[in-house]
């Protein structure tokens, strides 16, 4: 009976003692404003998935002449489509999960330090550079990224047609409905 209760006090003594290294990763998460940060990162990727989709969806309407119906039946596949691809994380969760991956690895000290090194001025002003200094690091490689898939396509499809041209292959018949 004695050693059931003391591994019950046990269990519970740790429990309280997860609880409060989550509780204070979370509170390092606040100050280093990583909810923020990773809500930025989930809009963007939202944002992009959205113009593609709205593209794609005017790239296929542009070759069809179809209905209203039709149309509204596509923006409903769409719409389904965009739903399933993007879903509704939140950045809580995506932290509630990095919690328990991060939690382990600090000491309840250790935590302790670093929440008041990041709220502290020069924490916040790290945070802020640093935040700062991702952004501007994901706009350069985006750049980089739009200039090399430009140049990339325009030469596979100079490439493409030059083939074409040297292809003594039969025409297939045009339908103006295929997408």
């Amino acid at each position: 009976m004695k050693f059931t209760v003391g591994m019950l006090l046990l269990l519970a003594s740790t429990i309280a003692h997860a609880d409060r290294v989550e509780d204070k990763v979370r509170k390092l998460f606040e100050v280093q404003g990583l909810v923020a940060s990773y809500q930025s990162l989930i809009d963007q990727a939202r944002t992009q998935t959205q113009e593609q989709m709205k593209q794609i969806f005017d790239q296929t309407l542009s070759q069809l002449n179809a209905s209203q119906e039709i149309q509204d039946r596509m923006k409903e596949a769409a719409d389904k489509y965009m739903k399933a691809v993007l879903g509704d994380r939140t950045a809580e969760q995506i932290v509630e999960v990095l919690i328990k991956y991060y939690a382990p690895n600090f000491s309840e000290q250790e935590l302790d330090k670093l929440i008041a090194f990041y709220s502290s001025a020069i924490g916040k002003k790290d945070t802020a550079v640093s935040k700062s200094a991702t952004e501007k690091l994901m706009a350069h490689y985006q750049s980089e990224n739009d200039r090399i898939l430009t140049s990339a396509t325009s030469e596979y499809i100079h490439e493409l047609q030059l083939i074409a041209q040297q292809c003594s292959c039969p025409r297939r018949a045009s339908s103006p409905n295929k997408i």
